[in-house]
């Protein structure tokens, strides 16, 4: 008696290689069924919440004092690049491999062709799109509240560094999710207390590798704020062009996914574990 075809080709394939063209198909399914799960009431709620916290910081001190534009810039971008993309990735990344143990369904993620790529690309995807989506809504939010000069170009700039903040922290806590998916959550806070904030803040060759020190750059290169810098504060900052800084988070993105990638297409979980 012969296997029936569906069953022969799903394990006859390489571990963890679908067939061409139904990579970007598996990975946009995990990204819907994220994204839907992301979209229940709770979490919308949570979404509001934290979109509206920059907001209300904004407001409770400018109702205290006038505040002018680069200190206006500066709050934002701490506010909301560097506070809520860092928390809104924690909630939606971490959970990667902990859901599917969870609720029973890893089993099925491991003998689908491609399916551990698949799950951390498609939650990887979903998890910037909502943290991106949610982020953007606070800075229209604390813009219409700061009501700063030429509020377009802050638009663009932030939007630019919004998007580089989830796509370079996603790919952060991806490994210790796929690492410590029990612990991912407190594991992925360590990693951005250590590497982003403590490295990131070190004149040394260890802060070239974070994504703090790209967004520092960057906002200080297109705010022109680099002329006016204390001599101090340049080593917090790093020399080279917006393009370099980009294709270096860029790079960092890559390492980082498929460092993530081969630990999980390696990982194991007893029964115990996976109950």
């Amino acid at each position: 008696m012969t296997d029936s075809p569906q069953t022969a080709d799903a394990y006859d394939l390489p571990h963890g290689r679908p067939p061409e063209g139904n990579n970007f198909a598996a990975i946009r399914a995990v990204t819907g069924f994220q994204l839907n799960r992301l979209m229940t009431k709770p979490r919308i709620a949570m979404g509001l919440v934290g979109a509206l916290f920059p907001a209300a910081v904004m407001f409770a001190v400018i109702r205290t004092a006038p505040i002018n534009r680069d200190m206006t810039v500066a709050m934002i971008y701490a506010l909301i690049p560097e506070a809520l993309c860092v928390l809104g990735l924690l909630v939606t990344m971490c959970p990667v491999v902990a859901d599917e143990l969870e609720r029973g369904t890893w089993i099925h993620v491991t003998v689908r062709p491609g399916g551990r790529q698949s799950l951390l690309l498609g939650t990887f995807a979903a998890a910037v799109i909502w943290t991106g989506g949610v982020s953007l809504v606070s800075l229209m939010l604390t813009l219409l509240i700061a009501q700063p000069t030429q509020p377009i170009g802050l638009v663009v700039m932030f939007t630019v560094l919004i998007g580089i903040s989830c796509i370079g922290r996603a790919a952060l806590f991806a490994v210790p999710a796929v690492i410590l998916p029990k612990r991912a959550l407190i594991a992925s806070v360590g990693v951005a207390l250590v590497v982003e904030y403590f490295a990131g803040l070190l004149p040394a060759v260890v802060n070239q590798v974070t994504v703090s020190l790209r967004l520092r750059s960057l906002l200080v290169e297109w705010m022109a704020w680099r002329k006016d810098l204390p001599i101090e504060m340049t080593l917090f900052v790093d020399d080279y062009s917006a393009p370099v800084q980009i294709a270096a988070v860029c790079i960092l993105v890559c390492i980082l996914l498929t460092t993530a990638g081969f630990i999980l297409n390696r990982r194991q979980f007893p029964p115990s574990v996976e109950n």
